[in-house]
């Protein structure tokens, strides 16, 4: 009986023994850099000892698969960027490897009214991404489609939503324009864009119509009064004379010139009568929101005040709208 326990005890002390040397067992400290672990989707807990014994942050690939199955790190591991410190033990390092406090958050805030070119550039600088590969794809008209923006559409403008975006994994462009368009139904389901109808538009005029009054407001207060403008015309059949849309349509960051306004182009709205051909950048919900309710009023004009308020001074005709770029010329001048 003496004899039996005593083989129970060495059994288990033997097997806490092994518990301990694959669980607790600090791996080698030598040195106290920290190493960036990428976990690809689809990884096995074979590839990730290779990656791991590779950098030298665990003793032997046998023990950490084992502490690996002991613990369920295994089958819970989740794609992204770890930071592993050496001397860690393998229980230690599982534990990082399934969890997001030491996993490398990628973000990127794309603000209200950025252009597609405005995304690639942020996605470059943020997301580490080629640029002209996001451009590419958010002209890729096949691969729009699958991401049900509409058929008439050139590319996503429009439809990307601004937004910050938060990931544990390096996003493909493809992969971040499916999660910009996501957020856009998201926010903006058809449920509502379907109310433009009520104005006599389409759901893709309401976007158009709603980033021209993202582009010109530059204050909450206003953005309905500018779609009350904008509307009014309209209704009229009197050109928009939208400075953005020009500034979009010949790929300007700067203010327009006289002769910008006689170069033709689609988006030409001194040139055309009604909408450009689609969307001048990617406006927010209270830009669609204003698109959708515009002021009632019987304003035409308006220009912006040169007092640094980001207001605009707004008129009904013409002879009303001379007086008001005097007045705004005049405070710029003190």
């Amino acid at each position: 009986m003496k004899r039996l326990f005593f083989i129970s005890t060495l059994a288990a002390v033997a097997v806490l023994i092994a518990l301990y040397l694959i669980l607790l067992w600090k791996n080698p400290a030598t040195n106290n850099q920290e190493i960036v672990i990428f976990v690809p989707k689809g990884s096995t807990i074979t590839s990730l000892s290779d990656s791991l014994a590779k950098y030298n942050l665990i003793r032997s690939k046998v023990t950490f698969k084992l502490a690996a199955r002991l613990t369920g790190g295994s089958s819970n591991l989740q794609p992204g960027s770890y930071r592993i410190h050496y001397g860690l033990s393998n229980s230690e390092i599982i534990s990082r490897l399934l969890g997001t406090e030491f996993a490398i958050l990628f973000e990127a805030t794309f603000p209200e009214g950025s252009t597609i070119r405005k995304i690639a550039s942020i996605a470059k600088e943020k997301l580490g991404l080629d640029s002209a590969l996001v451009f590419k794809v958010a002209h890729d008209t096949a691969f729009l489609s699958t991401l049900g923006i509409p058929r008439q559409a050139k590319s996503a403008e429009g439809f990307l939503f601004p937004d910050t975006y938060r990931f544990y994994l390096m996003m493909t462009p493809q992969e971040l324009l499916k999660r910009m368009t996501a957020r856009f139904k998201e926010i903006l389901p058809d449920s509502l864009l379907a109310t433009a109808s009520s104005i006599g538009m389409t759901k893709y005029q309401l976007i158009t119509f709603a980033s021209i009054i993202e582009a010109e407001a530059r204050r909450a207060d206003e953005r309905e009064i500018i779609s009350g403008v904008y509307y009014n015309r309209l209704k009229i059949g009197m050109k928009l004379e939208a400075d953005p849309t020009i500034q979009y349509g010949l790929g300007l960051t700067r203010q327009i010139t006289h002769e910008d306004l006689l170069k033709h182009n689609l988006y030409n709205t001194y040139q055309i009568v009604g909408l450009p051909p689609g969307p001048i950048n990617n406006p927010g919900k209270a830009a669609v929101i204003a698109a959708l309710h515009p002021a009632h009023h019987d304003k035409l004009f308006f220009v912006a005040k040169s007092d640094g308020s980001g207001g605009h001074y707004f008129s009904h005709n013409y002879g009303e709208q001379q007086q008001m770029i005097k007045k705004s010329n005049k405070n710029e001048s003190q």
